[in-house]
């Protein structure tokens, strides 16, 4: 009888730790993983696409997710919002021009999980040919974290500076907003606090059930 209980217990601890672990790998995002040009690489060429892979496949849906590449001057220069590809769901690729001129690109993006329906949306460099400065990779680290990006940049569309102005920009680097906060993160941690209740309330139930089963067996 007292295996019965070693076998009973060791099989409730291992449920109650796989009660723990289900919900923390049911939520999450789809983060970026890697990428070619890959995070704050310095290619020697020019390339001709950018693949942005994620690590949780994508819904594929029109203004569901996109990855947009911009130069240094917060012009976009890639085609669109990019393109989920059917074979790789993890995968965005932005098509951009084989004659981009030397220099830093930005890439930003945003997804929207399959796994959980939850968005993330962050950003990353890279470099043609030039070697980043202190004060770009300062702020590329920070885009990348969703923090306040680069500032004093001129921005598509924006009215032309006055004489003052315009020498300030031409020695900025461009405005790039932070990713915005993910309003989901609540509402996956409390879906995640939730799942853990119900799991262990349901471990207790199944065990307390075993055990008055074996008991009323044993006075049987």
């Amino acid at each position: 009888m007292l295996r019965a209980y070693g076998r009973l217990l060791a099989f409730l601890l291992l449920a109650l730790g796989a009660a723990f672990l289900m919900p923390s790998l049911a939520f999450g995002h789809a983060d970026y993983d890697r990428s070619v040009p890959n995070a704050d690489e310095v290619v020697a060429t020019p390339p001709t696409q950018v693949d942005v892979f994620f690590t949780q496949e994508v819904v594929k849906q029109e203004g569901a997710n996109y990855v947009r590449v911009f130069d240094d001057q917060r012009t976009q220069v890639s085609d669109g919002d990019g393109v989920v590809n059917d074979d790789d769901r993890t995968l965005i690729t932005a098509t951009i021009p084989a004659t981009l001129p030397e220099g830093r690109y930005i890439v930003e993006w945003k997804t929207l999980s399959d796994g959980d329906g939850d968005d993330d949306s962050s950003a990353f460099c890279f470099y043609v040919v030039v070697q980043p400065t202190p004060e770009q990779e300062a702020e590329c680290a920070a885009l990348q974290e969703g923090e306040a990006g680069p500032t004093a940049a001129a921005t598509t569309g924006a009215e032309t500076p006055t004489a003052a102005a315009a020498t300030d920009v031409a020695v900025a680097s461009p405005t790039v907003e932070p990713a915005p906060a993910d309003d989901d993160d609540d509402s996956s941690n409390t879906g995640m606090i939730v799942g853990i209740i119900i799991a262990v309330v349901a471990v207790v139930a199944i065990g307390g059930g075993v055990v008055y089963y074996m008991r009323q067996r044993q006075q049987g």
